[in-house]
């Protein structure tokens, strides 16, 4: 049986089936049916993500590669904690970036403030009406260095938590740009909610069960970047309390410094 988790998905595909239901014909909501019916049981991994994708997903959204990454947004920068991608060339996958600066990709930074789905070709970026985006020179770049074609990208961003799900098509079809961000607003919820398990699934794997609210929230701002000066300020407690809370995360986790317990949080 499918969890209360996975019943949240396919909820989450139903209400935004019900918002997009004028911008796509019959045919596709049932392949968009189709889809949900072949969503991989709990708990999820990335490889369970990508085999979704590239599978029954690729049924419905026509694409040639994709990229799919949970990040953290803090001070104007993105932490990837968990990244599935599918078709793209090793030259590409060798220059990503673990974290990045959002003015460093200006329909990226677009995204993050509008929150809305986007298509990026040769001439720039275009929302949902047709209004442009602009481009930095690198996004263009990319474009004809890495043979992406059109790109058409979308996401969720929780900014309760300053997290969020970013995902990526390259080589989608051209001929109906409406059709193609209206399938996005299904997409991006349903990816988001598959990626929250899948980082979910990697704390319970390192036993953060035994840490108490306290110690998450301190584990979440140390994959944040933050300093322990800063992750005092932010909790309003003192630099040598959160000291000490990290003596104790490192003893229960078996880790000795940081950079070990942000490498084992990705």
């Amino acid at each position: 049986m499918r969890s209360h988790f996975w019943k949240k998905v396919v909820d989450l595909g139903k209400v935004e089936k019900r918002n997009v239901v004028s911008r796509l014909s019959d045919d596709h909501l049932q392949a968009w049916t189709r889809a949900l019916r072949e969503l991989p049981a709990a708990p999820v991994t990335e490889a369970d993500v990508l085999a979704w994708v590239v599978g029954p997903l690729r049924s419905f959204f026509p694409f040639e590669r994709f990229l799919g990454g949970y990040g953290i947004l803090s001070c104007d920068r993105i932490h990837i904690r968990s990244l599935v991608t599918s078709g793209h060339s090793t030259e590409f996958m060798e220059g990503l970036e673990s974290a990045f600066d959002l003015n460093s990709r200006g329909c990226f930074a677009w995204w993050v403030s509008n929150c809305k789905p986007f298509i990026l070709d040769k001439t720039g970026g275009r929302d949902d009406s047709g209004g442009r985006i602009i481009a930095t020179e690198r996004e263009i770049e990319e474009l004809g260095r890495f043979s992406m074609g059109v790109v058409a990208a979308h996401g969720v961003i929780d900014r309760y938590f300053n997290s969020g799900t970013y995902i990526s098509f390259a080589g989608v079809p051209n001929d109906n740009p409406k059709r193609t961000l209206a399938a996005l607003d299904l997409i991006a919820p349903v990816l988001h909610t598959l990626f929250l398990g899948i980082v979910e699934s990697a704390y319970s794997v390192v036993q953060t069960a035994e840490l108490t609210d306290r110690q998450r929230d301190l584990v979440d701002l140390a994959i944040q970047g933050l300093s322990d000066k800063e992750i005092a300020v932010r909790l309003g407690i003192s630099h040598n309390t959160v000291g000490n809370h990290f003596s104790v995360i490192y003893a229960k986790l078996g880790i000795r410094k940081r950079a070990q317990l942000v490498a084992l949080m990705k």
